[in-house]
């Protein structure tokens, strides 16, 4: 049986950066984690205008295009391990 793989969710920062820069999903949510961390060095996004918001999310999307595989392997990491706090809550349940 072939099983289509669903689409992320994504919230509405993602959804942002996606139609801002035309990428993927994953690419999207990727991006808006490197705004935070690497280009803003902040969690909040709101006090943002939309134009330092369109900027940060441009600027981000260039630093994972010249890093791409190291980024990729880091997000890879985290989900590996929400997947595994995940499997051990539900054997505790």
């Amino acid at each position: 049986m072939n099983e289509k793989k669903s689409e992320p969710y994504l919230g509405p920062y993602e959804r942002d950066i996606q139609q801002l820069l035309n990428c993927s999903a994953e690419d999207a949510m990727m991006i808006e984690h490197i705004m935070r961390d690497d280009v803003l060095h902040t969690v909040a996004l709101d006090w943002l205008s939309a134009r330092a918001f369109n900027t940060a999310a441009r600027k981000a999307a260039k630093l994972l295009e010249a890093d791409r595989a190291e980024y990729e392997a880091y997000f890879a990491g985290v989900r590996a391990a929400f997947e595994r706090m995940r499997a051990a809550k539900d054997a505790h349940a």
